[in-house]
């Protein structure tokens, strides 16, 4: 973790952790639930459960911020985690679920479910705390029916993103096995101290970004009013010829370096289609998608929102084919790096820290009349490549389930697992019918193979 000054329990929240604040601060006025994700690992035998257990009480001992709780300076109105003054007698919250079909036997003390969507929404619904301690993490561990077993990691995302949460996830293996590796104690990063009128001056890029943005609108399939309800998602795993054949199609198409802006292009022909089989045609969207600041291949730091914000603009005039589609988004990216546009969103973000969250996110949106995006979509490559093992369990797949609000109402987040790319579509309760949702995965699909599938109508 990175711990606060000796003579403070404060850790002050990084620039993006302060998007997140607010996001899920709107999620919660609008019932909507908190901004609470889930990253699942997959095995084909029950993990060691007292392994798991003593995993888990070490995590909160050596990392105390998985017990803060966040808070606003009085005087600057800065937001921060207040570390506890003690730690907690008990580890992170594990729960125990198995599937109606499967006998209690399998799984002793645990709860029955339906189905494995009907589990994750009953795990993000329920609360993260134990004895009156609030937790932002929290570990299910599922016996289905078909033989495989869940470990279902449930956080927060003011405090982890996606890769944080792999790290997390590759700790707590770690630390059944015994391996138990120094706690980070590096210093946060500090701010170059600069003027007001130099802080403004680096907000020209994004402003400039953002004026393009608004020339074609960001419009969402959820529409800009917030919808309460349940968060969904479908997982599709792609065999390992399908995942060769989509890697090779990426590398001949935009090179191997960025493949996520071949992605990016099957995110927005995929909503396309949905809005044409609506009747509409908007002249462009807006997809939101953070890029890693992480140092490739590093092992942290482990908390916080490590991440740049990127806003790609795929209009009408690119999205004819798959290639015209690709190109057009790999030229944006190249020029939103030419013009250090993801700099500039965090120079604004970081001017806007102060505020308070609902009018934070609310001047966002009064730019695009109600809208955030058209949606959220990430590439996370390859999911905590590490650990091979969790538990004493074989890890045969792992994948993220990213929650999203409305606006924008859906997302498509891809990442790979070995051989086999997953594909995570998520969405909130009411915004994609049975129908669209076929429709959008069957124009992906075929995007990502080269292929022109008979799309259902």
């Amino acid at each position: 973790m990175w711990p606060a000054a000796p003579e403070s329990r404060r850790v002050p929240f990084l620039v993006n952790d302060c998007f997140v604040l607010a996001w899920d601060a709107f999620m919660r006025r609008t019932r909507q639930g908190g901004h609470v994700s889930q990253s699942v690992v997959e095995t084909d035998r029950p993990p060691d459960l007292a392994k798991l257990r003593g995993a888990l009480d070490r995590a909160v001992a050596k990392h105390p911020l998985l017990t803060a709780s966040p808070r606003r300076h009085w005087r600057t109105r800065l937001p921060y985690w207040l570390l506890r003054s003690g730690a907690p007698a008990a580890g992170l919250p594990l729960g125990l679920w198995r599937q109606q079909d499967v006998p209690e036997s399998v799984l002793p003390d645990s709860r029955p479910t339906t189905d494995i969507q009907t589990l994750t929404q009953q795990i993000a619904a329920g609360p993260m705390e134990s004895a009156g301690v609030p937790y932002n993490a929290r570990v299910d561990v599922a016996a289905l029916a078909d033989g495989r077993w869940l470990v279902v990691l449930t956080w927060s995302h003011l405090l982890l993103d996606g890769k944080g949460a792999e790290l997390l996830f590759t700790e707590l293996g770690q630390l059944c096995e015994g391996v138990d590796t120094p706690a980070e104690t590096a210093a946060l990063p500090a701010g170059a101290k600069i003027s007001l009128v130099e802080r403004f001056r680096r907000t020209r890029p994004a402003m400039d970004h953002q004026t393009g943005l608004q020339e074609t609108g960001v419009p969402s399939l959820g529409g800009p009013r917030p919808r309460p309800g349940r968060a969904f998602y479908e997982v599709v795993t792609f065999t390992a010829e399908e995942t060769a054949a989509v890697r090779a199609r990426v590398e001949q198409t935009v090179g191997a370096l960025f493949p996520f802006t071949f992605y990016v292009a099957s995110v927005a022909r995929a909503h396309d289609w949905v809005f044409a089989a609506r009747g509409r045609q908007p002249p462009g969207y807006g997809i939101s998608v953070p890029s890693q600041t992480r140092k490739r291949g590093a092992r942290g730091p482990l908390f916080h929102n490590h991440v740049a914000s990127l806003f790609f603009n795929p209009r009408r005039e690119h999205l004819g084919t798959m290639e015209e589609a690709a190109a057009a988004m790999k030229a944006q990216f190249a020029a939103m790096v030419r013009r250090k546009v993801p700099e500039s969103f965090n120079a604004v973000v970081e001017l806007m820290m102060p505020l308070p969250a609902w009018l934070f996110l609310g001047i966002i949106r009064l730019q695009f009349k109600g809208e955030l995006c058209t949606c959220f979509h990430s590439y996370t490559g390859q999911f905590a490549p590490e650990m091979t093992r969790f538990a004493g369990s074989p890890v045969l797949n792992g994948y993220h389930l990213p929650c999203l609000g409305t606006p924008p109402g859906t997302g498509l987040f891809f990442g790979e697992h070995g051989d086999r790319l997953n594909v995570t579509l998520s969405w909130r309760e009411g915004v994609l019918t049975p129908a669209e949702r076929r429709l959008m995965m069957a124009r992906l699909r075929g995007d990502l193979l080269g292929q022109e599938p008979a799309l259902p109508h």
